[in-house]
């Protein structure tokens, strides 16, 4: 049994699981841990006392800190999530690892850090120190996301043509999610060159971007006003297929090419009726990974070399900005 410990008890670290929306589903840090056979969660740490009290009491731990290194020197938890903004990551994961109790499993929210250097120096003290680092982009422990990566290598649609997509909330903080995406589904990313249609301002703008592939390819992301509505979607079309993923991965919609039953000669796409399975319970899921990963000596499903590549094309990506050069991602 792997003693757990949650670092940032806001809305993925525990609060999410209160919301009436998500019963049944496992979707925060502190209910992954106490869902998981192989975890108990021993302590929790914020730096708002209410916030970790009210934490406390919800998941009945008692072991409650303001100080990620004291809370490692005390408790000496084997397993810790990191649930802070992001600007934070970096440094807690560099107390955890240079601690004398250091863990020996760390899961950090994406991003990994707020820079390529950061990304690249915690990276390499985790593999210095023997602790297996996992980033959470939550979509690689959907069942519908791994069935859809297995029957797009399969060649059932053909190869990958083009890439399109939508999303909001920053190149980094909600871009990494889909820079992920596409490296999990389709390929590397070679190059970024962006746009900033919607000005936004701040540190993490939510910009538009050309991405070159392997083999020639592009992709795009257009960029979304996060005061109207949600949007994260990405659309593959293949040689022989498409694939729409909506609703932020809830839907996947398969398309074949077939000929056509209107039109004498010519090709069109039809339907595919398969279910994929569903995108429920990830974070009991990203935990069980991790254990799984600690266990057998293999690199977790979503790993802290994930984190850093994803975070080299949203750094590409915003150092393009307003040149409208292309910028080496790779």
């Amino acid at each position: 049994m792997l003693r757990a410990a949650v670092v940032g008890c806001g809305r993925i670290g525990s609060r999410m699981a209160q919301d009436p929306l998500l019963a049944g589903d496992v979707f925060t840090h502190s209910e992954a841990y106490v869902r998981c056979d192989d975890t108990e969660l021993v302590a929790l740490c914020d730096t708002d006392p209410r916030r970790l009290r009210e934490a406390g009491s919800r998941w009945a731990v008692n072991a409650l800190f303001g100080d990620a290194g004291e809370m490692s020197r005390t408790v000496a938890p084997d397993i810790v999530s990191i649930c802070t903004p992001t600007d934070t990551h970096a440094s807690i994961v560099e107390t955890l690892l240079e601690s004398p109790q250091r863990p020996r499993v760390i899961l950090c929210e994406k991003p990994l850090a707020s820079s390529v250097e950061e990304g690249e120096r915690v990276v390499g003290l985790a593999q210095a120190k023997g602790v297996v680092l996992a980033t959470i982009f939550m979509r690689r422990y959907a069942g519908n996301f791994a069935a859809l990566r297995a029957m797009l290598a399969s060649g059932e649609l053909g190869t990958v043509q083009a890439v399109s997509g939508w999303y909001i909330g920053g190149t980094l903080h909600n871009g990494s999610h889909w820079f992920d995406m596409l490296r999990y589904l389709v390929g590397e990313a070679q190059w970024v060159e962006s746009y900033d249609a919607l000005g936004e301002s701040g540190n993490d703008p939510t910009l538009d971007l050309v991405i070159g592939l392997e083999g020639g390819r592009l992709a795009t992301l257009r960029a979304a006003d996060s005061r109207r509505f949600t949007v994260f979607e990405m659309d593959i079309l293949t040689s022989e297929g498409r694939v729409q993923i909506s609703d932020s991965g809830h839907r996947i919609a398969l398309y074949k090419a077939v000929r056509s039953g209107r039109y004498t000669g010519y090709v069109e796409l039809q339907q595919l009726e398969r279910d994929l399975g569903d995108r429920r319970d990830l974070m009991l899921h990203a935990v069980e990974d991790a254990v799984a990963a600690l266990a057998s000596g293999r690199p977790p499903l979503s790993s802290g070399k994930d984190g850093l590549a994803a975070l080299r094309i949203a750094e590409a990506a915003l150092r393009s900005r307003g040149t409208r050069v292309p910028v080496d991602a790779g």
